[in-house]
């Protein structure tokens, strides 16, 4: 079996990526990122060679998004942007997924390895696993969501419960 390995990253490494990319734009301590309109106008603004394309259903297909670092695009499903510039924590979150794929995946820091057959790829060196940490970082920090309920991060984050749970859970409880 062929699989994509990573460099190796950490979820610190990540939390640190993550806060970078929202210090650019001055909302380290804004519990609500708009990755929308980052990929929309920031994103551009930093990086004229950057484009967000929305395609189609037809196009992608089952596919929510794609990411192309070698060609400095994302390519967004329609009906997934809509439901990302309404709010929905689920579709925010993959336009979040492919940003680390945009930023972080290019030729030079991905590799292609065979594996044995039930010999799975460590998470620290998955690309998916990595993009997904991201997310969850980019969109639900830490430093502002650990004294926080599920709830109040979905409402506060506008992220889903499942990604809400899931972030609470890696989140380092903060002692008072």
């Amino acid at each position: 079996m062929v699989q994509c390995i990573a460099e190796p990253l950490s979820r610190q490494d990540i939390q640190e990526y993550a806060m970078a990319v929202r210090l650019l734009v001055g909302k380290e301590n804004d519990p609500y990122f708009d990755i929308v309109r980052f990929l929309d106008i920031e994103l551009p603004r930093l990086d004229p060679e950057f484009s967000l394309v929305v395609e189609d259903k037809d196009v992608l297909g089952e596919c929510h998004g794609l990411t192309y670092p070698d060609r400095d695009e994302i390519h967004i499903r329609s009906d997934v942007y809509e439901r990302a510039d309404n709010g929905n924590g689920r579709d925010r979150f993959t336009m979040a997924h492919e940003l680390f794929h945009l930023l972080q995946h290019v030729k030079e820091n991905i590799s292609y390895a065979r594996t044995s057959d039930g010999v799975e790829v460590p998470a620290y060196r998955s690309p998916e696993w990595q993009a997904d940490a991201f997310g969850g970082e980019l969109l639900m920090p830490e430093h502002l969501i650990v004294n926080m309920t599920i709830d109040e991060v979905v409402e506060k984050c506008g992220v889903s419960r499942k990604a809400a749970r899931y972030q609470l859970s890696k989140a380092r409880r903060v002692q008072k």
